[in-house]
């Protein structure tokens, strides 16, 4: 039997189904293939396709699925996710946000991190909330999970003081890089990472009205930047920000009840600039509001998928025309998020791996 060249064969692994290579790994087909296929250049080379979820780390345990699913009748509603990146979910238990992993659904490998506690100072008649984002920091190989812990006033909700802390997967410990001097607005985090940075609204607190401010953080220096804000078309008073097929979004809803959504284009680059991709106008005078999330395109290119007022609708952006998408089961959609078929390991070195 002939041998296929070196330069051809991890390109024909590559197109292959996670499932499949993980069979050559466990039954070692060849020594050379195993060797291959465990490689980090290979587990980057590899052609990511869609993956089904249906196991990770929070339901192995029979007794706690058993409540959950008492409790919530689908065991589903008491996971928080918080960002997928390389075939990597990130989650939790909604009912113990302590119980926290990384896990590759494809491996049925999971990490669970280590716990780490909020160290803003506790004031009376105060509360607490946090925001968990995760990314891939490719200037040092690493992945990160980002925690942004606000200290709110009761009765308004306005943000009092936060603290950011940074989670390495690679050293598998938290640590408090420095804070942007500006709170950020909680209401305008979506999946908000991209070009290797967790993106947020800032309010300047001495502006009068109050200034806004696209923050970047990056991954990688773990520093801020102020990101120039595109031209808007009037008053607006409601921004957020999201990720579309890897660039980032940027929703404005103006008091008009119009909104436009802008992708940030050659991000970080002497050319970077703002293009708006779609205008939604109101067809009913009476919905004033709407909070809409770009999702993902089509194959073609020519529709992108649009989370409004937690409905999934198709967006043609050639024909300008709306498509409902209706699932059954799930009427309310709050929450969307994307993984892919991967072979990337949560064993960054020393750790320890939890199978499920």
């Amino acid at each position: 039997m002939s041998l296929l060249p070196d330069d051809i064969l991890p390109d024909i692994l590559s197109r292959l189904p996670v499932k499949s290579l993980l069979r050559f790994s466990f039954r070692c087909v060849s020594k050379s293939w195993l060797a291959l296929i465990s490689c980090p250049d290979f587990v980057f080379f590899c052609v990511l396709q869609p993956a089904v979820v249906n196991n990770h780390p929070l339901n192995s345990c029979p007794v706690m699925t058993l409540i959950m699913e008492l409790c919530h009748g689908n065991y589903d509603c008491g996971i928080m996710l918080y960002g997928s990146c390389d075939g990597l979910l990130c989650m939790s238990d909604a009912n113990s946000i302590n119980d926290f992993f990384i896990c590759n659904p494809s491996t049925r490998k999971s990490k669970k991190l280590p716990y780490e506690s909020v160290e803003l100072p506790d004031i009376n008649n105060i509360f607490y909330d946090c925001i968990y984002r995760f990314g891939y920091d490719n200037t040092n190989d690493d992945y990160k999970v980002v925690r942004l812990a606000f200290r709110q006033k009761t009765f308004r909700g306005d943000i009092d003081e936060y603290e950011v802390k940074v989670y390495s997967l690679k050293s598998n410990s938290w640590h408090r890089p420095e804070k942007f001097s500006q709170c950020p607005k909680m209401g305008s985090f979506g999946d908000s990472i991209a070009g290797g940075a967790l993106h947020w609204i800032s309010y300047v607190k001495t502006a009068t009205p109050k200034k806004r401010l696209i923050v970047a953080f990056d991954l990688g220096t773990e520093k801020y930047r102020v990101i120039p804000q595109p031209k808007y078309a009037g008053p607006h008073f409601f921004l957020y920000l999201n990720n579309l097929g890897g660039c980032l979004s940027l929703s404005c809803q103006y008091e008009s009840s119009v909104v436009e959504v802008f992708l940030l284009k050659e991000y970080g680059g002497e050319n970077e600039h703002w293009s708006k991709l779609i205008t939604i106008s109101p067809t009913n005078p009476f919905v004033i509001f709407y909070t809409v999330k770009p999702i993902t395109y089509s194959k073609c290119g020519k529709k992108v998928l649009l989370n409004i007022n937690s409905s999934l609708i198709w967006y043609n952006l050639e024909q300008q025309s709306f498509e409902e998408v209706r699932v059954r089961g799930m009427e309310d959609i709050t929450q969307v998020q994307t993984c892919l078929e991967s072979l990337v390991s949560v064993d960054f070195p020393p750790a320890v791996c939890i199978s499920y």
